[in-house]
């Protein structure tokens, strides 16, 4: 399939005829757009049954009415499995929790379980890289370890990349990181043409679970996952031929709310990192997103009508009912998303990358259907991906998914 009927969104504000004021010289051609050319995902082998995982955790607390109150916390997520690194209940692990002054520790044992993650779902995205040393830049996104040289110099020795290599590593953006990161590597190619990025984003919450009796505490371990995902990032002329599953980054956005600096909140204590989310953060995505979203696809001559897919961070079941209600979508509108919330759990940067992946794939499969019925042939799904970050920020990116 042809991608040639549109200029990326922020080059094509600055194409010819659309100027607001005099300049002395034209605006640079559009020659090239970022591409998603390989993506890959993972999580650790131990997987937890949620109702098995409430009432372990309800056997902690005496009195019948806080553990049902427990068991309602975890119902209320609409997750059934997560995928752990580490048991935060297993008495050793336990134990240590219990301790003060723990944060190296624990970041020691998040470098110990996530470098062989990060290596094997690298290697599986960059499967289709005919020279691995076209990629010339490496970005690792994690809020959840903290350890340098980490987790990326070990991608990089693991995969043979050139000691060369630019690498990038994005810290603290929470949940939102993940379109961070694509954006550095767009930018990256865009200007290298004949490079290509990889991009890695890894989470091991579990790494810094605390159990005490603060509900907050027993909130987080409801709701966190663990997990790994990696896209391989080039840089595609416009008019040439993308194969079926590349994804075409029309633009990406980032936008600060007003008055929303409490909504999401990331720390560091002496016993682990911490995210902490605001009773009002519904409040904030409700208010915010919309009009974000609207502006995004009027730059680029769209309507809500125009998308076929919401790739919206399955952060939990508030995080996804705010925003469909915000946008007005119908209430079947971001399958994918509550998919990856059942089966993962909120597995922060990572979690965008797992919805993307299933969105490739579903658009390949109804692609490939003689009687597909979006689109005139099902061959181009366009849609719109965002999550959340510290601030609050809405980040995301308009895209195109080549179905065949």
């Amino acid at each position: 399939m042809t991608i040639d009927n549109f200029l990326p969104g922020d080059q094509a504000r600055r194409a010819p005829g659309r100027q607001t004021a005099p300049t002395s010289m034209p605006p640079a051609p559009s020659t090239a757009v970022a591409i998603i050319e390989g993506i890959a995902t993972g999580a650790p082998e131990r997987v937890f049954d949620q109702e098995t995982a409430a009432l372990d955790v309800a056997k902690m607390f005496d009195g019948d009415e806080n553990r049902e109150r427990i068991a309602r916390i975890y119902r209320k997520t609409k997750i059934t499995t997560r995928h752990l690194a580490v048991d935060p209940l297993d008495p050793e692990f336990a134990e240590f929790s219990k301790r003060p002054a723990t944060i190296r520790e624990r970041m020691n044992l998040y470098m110990e379980l996530a470098a062989p993650l990060a290596i094997d779902v690298a290697r599986r995205a960059t499967a289709g890289v005919s020279d691995i040393a076209d990629i010339g830049l490496l970005v690792f996104v994690t809020s959840t370890g903290f350890i340098a040289p980490g987790v990326d110099v070990a991608v990089l020795r693991a995969l043979e990349l050139p000691v060369t290599t630019n690498r990038v590593v994005v810290n603290f953006m929470g949940c939102a990181a993940a379109m961070n990161g694509i954006r550095s590597a767009s930018d990256y190619v865009r200007a290298h043409p004949d490079r290509k990025a990889l991009v890695i984003c890894l989470e091991l919450s579990s790494v810094n679970a605390v159990f005490t009796e603060d509900p907050f505490a027993i909130i987080t371990h409801s709701l966190f996952g663990d997990g790994c995902g990696a896209v391989v990032i080039g840089a595609g002329g416009v008019g040439t031929e993308q194969p079926a599953g590349a994804v075409v980054i029309r633009e990406s956005f980032s936008h600060l709310f007003d008055d929303a600096e409490d909504g999401i909140v990331l720390g560091v204590n002496d016993d682990g990192i911490t995210c902490e989310l605001s009773p009002q953060l519904p409040d904030y995505i409700v208010r915010g997103v919309d009009p974000v979203i609207v502006d995004l696809l009027a730059r680029n001559g769209l309507a809500k009508t125009d998308i076929d897919l919401w790739a919206v961070h399955p952060g939990g079941p508030k995080i996804l009912d705010s925003s469909i209600e915000s946008l007005g979508l119908p209430a079947d509108s971001t399958g994918p998303s509550w998919e990856v919330l059942a089966e993962y759990g909120n597995m922060l940067s990572v979690s965008l990358i797992f919805v993307l992946e299933r969105m490739i794939a579903q658009s390949v499969s109804r692609a490939a259907t003689p009687d597909a019925a979006d689109g005139a042939d099902g061959a181009i799904s366009t849609g719109v991906a965002f999550s959340f970050a510290p601030g609050v920020t809405l980040e995301g990116m308009l895209f195109d998914i080549v179905g065949r």
